[in-house]
């Protein structure tokens, strides 16, 4: 049987193609399974605090043995319709952001104490204390809650 060139090239390329594809696949895969190399190497899991939403709003005492009480400091407040990221950046004021990553929807359990930001385990989106994104994968800011401080305890307006 005789191949003419035409045929002989457009068979060479459609199995160069074929063998090539899956390590292409895997490639564009393992970029967004791997850890962002921004992901900052000193981020650590929160600590997680407990409490009840009631009327839409969730009230938790500071106190010294809040992991809240230091300036600096962060948490994941869970409460039985989700979880919300709280960060403690001056004496009177707090920060109350979604947990949930806009890039994949990802619960974020870590943080950066050193530059005060908030790491996606799954994908290495970096979030500010005002949850807006410092690097990717995420496209989005996450969503604020209001809050208010007052006497110790801190409310946070969830509905």
């Amino acid at each position: 049987m005789k191949v003419n060139r035409r045929d002989f090239l457009s068979k060479a390329f459609q199995g160069a193609a074929l063998i090539a594809l899956p390590g292409i696949l895997g490639s564009v895969l393992e970029s967004c399974n791997s850890a962002n190399p921004t992901n900052p190497a000193n981020a650590s899991s929160l600590s997680t605090i407990q409490a009840t939403s009631q009327s839409g709003l969730i009230t938790i005492d500071i106190n010294s043995s809040s992991p809240l009480a230091k300036t600096g400091s962060a948490a994941l407040l869970q409460f039985q319709n989700g979880s919300i990221l709280v960060d403690h950046p001056s004496d009177t004021a707090f920060n109350a952001l979604s947990s949930i990553c806009t890039h994949q929807g990802c619960t974020i359990t870590n943080y950066d104490a050193g530059s005060q930001n908030f790491v996606c385990p799954c994908h290495g989106s970096v979030f500010n204390a005002k949850g807006q994104v410092v690097s990717g994968p995420a496209g989005s800011s996450l969503p604020t809650y209001q809050n208010q401080y007052v006497n110790g305890q801190l409310t946070i307006k969830v509905g």
